[in-house]
């Protein structure tokens, strides 16, 4: 496969991935469309993204489709609370869950996918920092953070096996 076809693929994961935190943070909204388009649609782009790229990376295993009802467990879990200590226990919970969707690849695709496991910890652990620290308006927030907590996500159709 040429360079270019694997930047074309990564370049469509990423614009997969923008339109799934779009509308996580569409779905998160008072008055929107409602938490489905958040629970079960965005977690469907995302989830049909990296199957779609692993098909496409010659890499896919029919175990992938279990990142969808883990996503959609994640973007399910509440995410806002008043106190400090649920702020971080509900965002470490929804990082986790997300991670834990990362993890189905590396046990499945082994190899490079453990190197990208830190990577995804860490942008998950300042998710959740940014997330408790706020620094921008709430949906721009939600947006971001979809969009950090996922990028490992949409990464490791892309490492190879060994």
């Amino acid at each position: 496969m040429s360079e270019y076809t694997i930047l074309w693929i990564a370049f469509g994961s990423l614009i997969g991935l923008v339109i799934s935190a779009l509308l996580y943070a569409i779905g998160g909204r008072v008055g929107g469309p409602g938490k489905w388009i958040r629970r079960f649609v965005a977690s469907f782009i995302l989830a049909t993204v990296v199957n779609m790229a692993s098909v496409m990376m010659g890499n896919y295993s029919v175990w992938l489709i279990l990142a969808y009802p883990g996503l959609v467990a994640s973007f399910s879990l509440g995410y806002g609370a008043d106190t400090l200590i649920f702020k971080v226990i509900r965002r470490l919970i929804y990082a986790l869950g997300v991670i834990l969707s990362g993890l189905i690849f590396c046990f499945v695709f082994g190899g490079m996918c453990w190197w990208v496991l830190p990577f995804h910890i860490g942008v998950g652990l300042f998710s959740v920092y940014l997330g408790i620290r706020n620094p921008v308006p709430a949906p721009v927030e939600e947006l971001f953070i979809c969009v950090l907590l996922n990028l490992g996500l949409v990464l490791y159709p892309f490492v190879p096996k060994s």
